[in-house]
């Protein structure tokens, strides 16, 4: 339910979110890599690398869009949370590049990507 799910940046709440989404989290790379012998057994290496994207789908009018592009700029590393049935909190996590800025006869949607260095939910 969108309704029940909180984002929050560095200790603000993210408002505005686009029709057709509000959050996804991405991982970077698989848990794990399977090898499989020559008789079929398989073994497993295991990736210690927990880090991923966090992309927050915005109205091109949310006024949150000023305050992410602000962290961009100032290069600030923040904590982001993410809560509805389950909660993801990550911290150190950096906004990817500027967002958009984008100026149309009607609304569109913009995607801002904030890299995690965890995103394992605990």
């Amino acid at each position: 339910d969108p309704k029940k799910v909180n984002v929050i940046v560095g200790g603000r709440t993210i408002t505005g979110f686009a029709a057709d989404g509000v959050v996804s989290v991405t991982k970077n790379e698989d848990s794990i890599t399977p090898a499989v012998g020559a008789k079929g057994d398989v073994t497993y290496s295991e990736n210690a690398n927990e880090s991923g994207t966090i992309a927050i789908t915005l109205m091109s009018t949310s006024s949150s869009l000023s305050y992410l592009r602000e962290l961009e700029a100032k290069r600030r590393a923040v904590n982001v949370t993410i809560s509805d049935v389950f909660t993801l909190s990550a911290d150190n996590c950096r906004v990817m590049k500027m967002p958009d800025l984008t100026r149309n006869k009607e609304q569109s949607t913009i995607t801002v990507n904030i890299y995690a260095p965890s995103v394992v939910p605990r």
